[in-house]
């Protein structure tokens, strides 16, 4: 059976109005709020169809902030890594020019040169230890570790907790010259005095070849010496002789070429001076006495050819001492290990041997793998790209420099007494070479380059990314923003709706029939 509800005249009527009273008030809360928050809603439900762009767009934008976070912290950290590299590379080029500019005046500049080449080095080290924020630039992969260990322990060394030695770049340096000077000459030896011809010979031992002087060719101007020279083999050392046949003339001289471990080589000339004339003695040559005999000019020539080999192994062969001991040094990592040779028993007969973590200081303790230093460190600016910018302290060109300013801080003369000269331009042959790595390409500046291109990058992606953010940001504001002067017009337009709707149900509602009829 179907029941018919019961109704009412006016109650449809009636439900109507109090139904657009409902929305009207409704309209008002909403315009209200957007006027006192500026935004179309509250939730992302209410900003209808616009809300899956709005939440894209906001996800990009965050995105894009994080970038921009990234691309700051890797701006500063970038810059500082070329403004200390470029203090490396300054510190090399300024002593090389000081070095080449010394060699007029060697004797008045070499202690200082000394000197400053020592605060040079450890101010480079200094400058390796650079950090950004708590994070080395200079470690490679690891920006946590001190990629360079204290100049104090690097240069003297330090003691280990059983109070054994751990050998520094000094120590290295020491056993380096030791090991090749052997008793002053440079391990070579010269025949005893009043023997013709003198003779010098080679080491009979596993150290000819590698440790100390290898003699190369020998010649004479005169006839009256004859000089041969033999070659030495696997199994025979080498050796030089002079034989004084005749008695040769004032300036007369005889030469021997003499080769380093390092492939370079000196020749020494021996010049025949008168019985008055007094006889002198430098890293490149001596003088000798003609005597009343050959025997006795045989004697003044073995004198003269032992004060000339002290000479070079004391100037040249001590400069390339130096550069190599630092060379080898300065390829220590503590990350692969790399132990740099060691050598055993360097006052006797030395060798070399392994390098160990007790006896060794490694002076670079950064990440060093064979990945490219600059893609060590990378920093995300888009979606699609990154930009490297790692640095490792131990890159070849930075060792390189780092090996000149030690070869210049110990191979330069402690004093002004002695061959100045020839010392001093022994250490600018080896010194000079390495710190062209300064800006002679492969150099320091090729890295300082390769970060300030990385900077450049960095600079175009903070660009483009503020610039991609305003326009996303536009996109979001054009979504949630609620326009101020839009929202208040509707405000106003709704509450003169809701208040006309309040007059006219208030009159509605005390209508009757009798004011009606009246």
């Amino acid at each position: 059976m179907t029941t018919i509800t019961p109704f009412a005249a006016g109650s449809y009527i009636t439900a109507r109005n109090a139904s657009h009273l409902t929305a009207l008030k409704n309209q008002l809360n909403d315009l209200s709020n957007q006027v006192s928050s500026g935004k179309v809603a509250t939730t992302y439900g209410g900003l209808g169809s616009g809300r899956s762009t709005a939440l894209s767009a906001q996800a990009t934008l965050s995105a894009l902030t994080g970038y921009a976070a990234g691309i700051g912290i890797a701006q500063t950290r970038t810059n500082l890594a070329v403004t200390s590299l470029t203090q490396v590379a300054t510190i090399g080029t300024s002593a090389r020019d000081a070095l080449n500019n010394g060699l007029q005046s060697a004797a008045a500049t070499t202690v200082a040169g000394r000197a400053t080449a020592l605060s040079d080095l450890q101010t480079a080290l200094d400058t390796l230890n650079q950090s950004a924020a708590g994070n080395y630039l200079f470690g490679g992969g690891n920006a946590t570790t001190q990629p360079v260990v204290d100049g104090t322990t690097i240069l003297n060394g330090s003691t280990n907790s059983d109070g054994t030695k751990k050998l520094g770049l000094q120590g290295y340096i020491a056993d380096q010259v030791a090991a090749d000077l052997g008793s002053g000459m440079g391990r070579l030896t010269v025949s005893s005095a009043g023997n013709n011809p003198v003779v010098v010979s080679e080491p009979n031992d596993a150290t000819r070849g590698t440790f100390g002087f290898t003699l190369g060719n020998a010649s004479s101007s005169t006839t009256a010496i004859t000089a041969a020279p033999v070659t030495g083999t696997s199994g025979t050392p080498g050796s030089v002789s002079f034989n004084v046949t005749g008695q040769p003339a004032v300036g007369d001289s005889v030469t021997v070429t003499l080769q380093m471990h390092d492939g370079t080589s000196t020749t020494l000339t021996l010049t025949a001076v008168g019985g008055t004339t007094e006889t002198s003695s430098t890293g490149t040559g001596a003088t000798f006495t003609i005597g009343a005999s050959p025997a006795a000019t045989a004697d003044s020539l073995n004198g003269a050819l032992q004060n000339a080999l002290k000479a070079a192994a004391g100037t040249t062969l001590a400069a390339s001492s130096t550069a190599t001991a630092a060379q080898n040094f300065f390829t220590g990592s503590a990350n692969k290990p790399v132990y740099p040779p060691r050598i055993a028993d360097p006052s006797g007969t030395p060798s070399y041997v392994a390098g160990t973590k007790d006896s060794t200081v490694l002076w670079y303790q950064g990440e060093d793998s064979g990945t490219p230093a600059i893609d060590t460190q990378s920093v995300q600016i888009s979606a699609s790209a990154s930009v490297g910018t790692g640095a490792r302290a131990n890159d070849a060109s930075i060792q390189k420099v780092l090996t000149g300013l030690a070869t210049m801080a110990y191979a330069l003369p402690a004093t002004t007494s002695g061959d100045v000269n020839t010392a001093y331009q022994a250490v600018v042959d080896r010194a000079g070479q390495l710190l062209t790595s300064a800006y002679t390409s492969p150099s320091v500046q090729d890295t300082v380059t390769q970060l300030s291109l990385a900077s450049a990058r960095l600079t175009n992606a903070g660009t483009t990314n503020a610039a991609t953010q305003n326009t996303v940001q536009n996109t979001i504001d054009g979504i949630e923003q609620a326009p101020t002067e839009e929202v208040v017009a509707k405000l106003l337009d709704v509450q003169n709706r809701l208040q006309a709707s309040y007059q006219i149900t208030a009159t509605l509602s005390k209508l009757s029939l009798v004011n009606y009829i009246s």
